[in-house]
């Protein structure tokens, strides 16, 4: 797990990713809106209401789907004056009722989307909250700082004193066994020459 700095970086990174992710998805999703209510035919106004080019193809697809449907009905009247069967109605024709319907579904789903995002970006928010809370020195005065600095200078200082104690006793005992061993070598060679006389 890395330090309490690097994931307030983390955080704050995904919080800057997930800001720029709402206002994308506002920016491509939310219907135009009049920029300036005082003046309804400014030139800000009308381009908020100038479509996009999606959306322009969307008209152009939507106005030859009418064509088609209003052709329709007078190629049906002429099937049916050419033969009196009973023809059934197209299922896949859209009624007004079945594009208002969509209209209110998409607007449920921009609407729970948003309220999703804007609660991603509330936990973020907390979370990084919680993150700068748990720094050290949060919420302690400068005196107090200082003085738990001296405190753990003088730690600090004592740990290094016995650990140069104890470098010192590791190099007595190294010289002890050193000893030991060279004594140990010459009393091994001292008895075999003894042996061979």
């Amino acid at each position: 797990m890395s330090d309490r700095l690097t994931q307030l970086q983390i955080c704050l990174d995904q919080l800057i990713d997930q800001f720029n992710a709402t206002v994308n998805y506002v920016n491509s999703h939310a219907p135009p809106a009049l920029l300036d209510d005082d003046m309804p035919t400014s030139v800000s106004n009308l381009a908020a209401k100038a479509p996009l080019p999606q959306q322009q193809q969307q008209q152009q697809q939507q106005q030859q789907q009418q064509q088609q449907q209003q052709q329709q009905p007078q190629q049906q009247q002429q099937q049916q004056q050419q033969s009196p069967e009973i023809q059934q109605p197209a299922a896949n024709e859209p009624t007004a009722s079945s594009s208002s319907n969509l209209d209110a579904d998409t607007e449920v789903e921009f609407s729970n989307t948003i309220d999703e995002l804007s609660s991603d970006i509330v936990l973020k928010s907390k979370q990084i909250k919680m993150l700068i809370d748990s720094l050290p020195g949060i919420g302690v005065s400068p005196e107090e700082q200082l003085n738990e600095i001296a405190e753990l200078s003088t730690k600090l200082q004592q740990i290094e004193q016995k650990r140069l104690l104890k470098i010192k006793e590791k190099d007595e005992l190294l010289k002890k066994v050193d000893d030991l061993i060279k004594e140990l070598a010459t009393g091994i060679s001292k008895s075999r020459l003894l042996e061979i006389k």
